[in-house]
């Protein structure tokens, strides 16, 4: 999920592992037939079969290259060509012919309380895997880029691979994750995805994968640098990484700048992730530390309101909505957040009673 680069089409060993047991429902199981691995800019990742000799992947598993390798569950590796598409999201079509003879998915949208099942490639195993099932953490919004929040394992290397429901049904794309708060994007987008496919796409479909790979191979390097980050680099990054139009790389990037202490270009990217998707905890969290990093309080309000929405339970929302509810002047948040505590964590109530009962001076 959003790995490493690596060079193009870097072909997967032929030795096949044996497939893990799979101890979920049937027709979940049966699914793991229609899911392959697949290696291009990122060394190892998945792809769904959609029909005979057409997949769906990520887009930032590919980037710019125009080929991927895809390997079956059976050991055999071919070369999947990708489909040029001017599609805005993470998505891409790969052709590759005699992969998937009659595949077929149903394609429901994911509920909310319904068990969901990632079905994607184990790096570890180097097999198709059906992992352990978990449930939508917020309902989709309605924005035409909202992806599917949810908490069923995920993995790296899982991006591209099938979330389903127990009946087996494609519900959304495995996309990215951490912290067991993980995205797929919703498979009725898929359609989209084909509607926007077609070979006179190739030049703006490279654009795109090129302001990916930017981004990524950006991001990589700025990790790798200890020194000082010049203004000028710094704004590269930024504008490279918005260009993708990919609210994950957005996110991504506004953490590695946010650490760099560029809050302002952080922003900027985290407003344009959560202008995608208001519901994305992930963005959320982030935004709100970042504000509280820049003692924002007042601007933390109304995002830590949100995150807390949706997370009730999580220990970081808590602790900076009650921080930001009583720096920020809000006292009914402060109240919720010291209940939500107390309910939720109550190892952490006391030292939290103190500091809401006197709370200190902000640093």
């Amino acid at each position: 999920m959003l790995a490493v680069p690596a060079v193009a089409a870097l072909v997967v060993a032929a030795t096949a592992f044996a497939a893990p047991p799979c101890g979920a429902p049937e027709p979940v199981c049966a699914a793991a037939e229609r899911v392959v691995g697949i290696s291009s800019f990122e060394p190892e990742g998945s792809a769904v079969v959609l029909e005979d000799g057409t997949l769906v992947t990520n887009r930032h598993m590919l980037a710019d290259n125009p080929e991927a390798e895809v390997r079956t569950v059976d050991g055999k590796t071919v070369k999947g060509r990708a489909a040029p598409s001017v599609y805005p999201g993470d998505l891409q079509l790969l052709i590759a012919h005699g992969i998937g003879k009659g595949a077929r998915w149903e394609i429901e949208p994911a509920k909310m309380g319904e068990d969901l099942y990632v079905v994607a490639w184990d790096v570890g195993r180097q097999a198709v895997r059906v992992y352990p099932p978990g449930r939508l953490l917020v309902a989709p919004a309605k924005t035409p880029l909202a992806r599917l929040h949810h908490d069923a394992k995920s993995l790296p290397g899982n991006s591209g691979g099938a979330l389903v429901d127990a009946k087996g049904r494609l519900v959304g794309i495995v996309a990215s994750g951490g912290e067991g708060r993980n995205e797929a994007i919703p498979a009725s987008e898929i359609a989209r995805l084909r509607e926007m496919s077609s070979p006179e796409h190739v030049e703006r479909s490279r654009e795109i994968g090129a302001a990916y790979r930017d981004c990524a191979t950006g991001l990589d390097e700025l990790r790798a640098r200890r020194d000082a980050l010049a203004e000028a680099k710094a704004d590269a990054l930024r504008d490279r990484c918005l260009a993708s139009g990919n609210r994950q790389l957005f996110d991504l990037a506004a953490q590695a700048l946010g650490q760099r202490r560029f809050t302002e270009h952080a922003i900027r990217l985290l407003e344009a992730s959560l202008a995608e998707d208001p519901n994305a905890p992930n963005a959320l969290i982030s935004m709100a530390v970042t504000l509280h990093i820049a003692k924002r309080y007042a601007e933390e309000i109304p995002v830590a309101k949100r995150a807390m929405t949706i997370l009730p339970a999580d220990p970081q929302v808590l602790r900076l909505a009650l921080q930001a509810g009583i720096w920020g002047k809000d006292a009914a948040l402060a109240a919720d957040a010291m209940a939500g505590i107390e309910k939720h964590l109550p190892q952490m109530a006391p030292a939290a009673r103190r500091f809401y009962e006197n709370p200190p001076v902000p640093k």
